[in-house]
């Protein structure tokens, strides 16, 4: 397994990157704010006015803030040669193997335990029909509600996430406190969905264990993007088939439960390996 590492080499940059014009962090961090959240927006309106029958398209469709943020920040920083730069590493496919490996192997493994843990608890093995199901996606096949979520939460926001902030973050700190950091910045994101996605306004005080959840995934994600050279195609496949098992409407209690505390197993791992390997050049 590559080891992954920190500090001044981590982002994988070129000898160009220290003439790079500053500001580029708050010029992601506003467009993927503003453009996800004025998409939202309407919805949230709407949401606590009239409520909601169905969830409308727009809601995939402002995942694709933090690649706006991405793409806008790379030009603010160097313009097309900075932002052809970012495009190459963030999407490489010259890492080793075995992250293709992880990328896919890994959502296979949580359905595999996830269901089984289904079956212990209720003693009927889950319908293999509500595979990937949602009702925010109503009558696709699951073939193409994996597609939707590869293209949307899947590239929209990874590469935002781990394709230029976590990278822009390693520049000068660890990969450990970048995650981090990278967690919180997603957690706010999310705000404006916690009043009107029903995923999240069900969960009630459990909100907080799907915080620790994420700021999990985001050293798991972490350590993957990194052992991977900086692409994010492991991370993209990753988070496409996270969201395929867990957002589908027969993962609801013990599925999604199962899976979420596995993957905040794995993280909690991913961050003890990050801290050990903080100071590394």
């Amino acid at each position: 397994m590559q080891r992954p590492v920190s500090g001044a080499h981590a982002s994988g940059s070129n000898s160009s990157s220290g003439a790079a014009r500053r500001g580029g962090l708050s010029v992601f961090l506003l467009i993927a704010f503003v453009v996800t959240w004025m998409i939202w927006l309407p919805i949230l309106v709407q949401a606590r006015t009239s409520g909601l029958a169905a969830m409308p398209p727009t809601f995939f469709l402002a995942s694709v803030g933090p690649l706006c943020g991405a793409i806008a920040a790379a030009l603010w920083e160097g313009g097309p040669r900075e932002l052809a730069r970012w495009a190459r590493r963030t999407f490489a496919t010259g890492f080793a193997p075995v992250w293709w490996l992880a990328g896919i192997g890994m959502p296979l493994a949580y359905l595999a335990v996830g269901w089984a843990s289904a079956f212990l608890v209720t003693g009927v093995w889950p319908d293999p029909a509500g595979l990937g199901l949602t009702g925010k996606l109503p009558g696709l096949a699951w073939p193409v509600v994996a597609v939707v979520w590869v293209l949307t939460f899947g590239v929209g926001e990874e590469a935002g996430w781990r394709g230029w902030l976590l990278p822009a973050l390693s520049r000068k700190i660890s990969v450990f406190w970048s995650s981090l950091i990278v967690a919180g910045v997603w957690i706010s994101w999310h705000l404006p969905a916690f009043f009107f996605n029903p995923t999240y306004t069900a969960m009630g005080p459990g909100i907080i264990g799907w915080m620790l959840a994420l700021v999990c995934g985001s050293f798991l994600l972490a350590w993957m993007t990194a052992g991977a050279g900086w692409s994010i195609l492991p991370v993209l496949l990753w988070h496409a088939g996270f969201d395929l098992l867990t957002a589908a409407d027969m993962s609801a209690g013990v599925i999604a439960s199962v899976i979420s505390a596995i993957v905040m197993i794995q993280g909690v791992l991913c961050a003890w390996l990050l801290w050990r390997r903080r100071h590394a050049l």
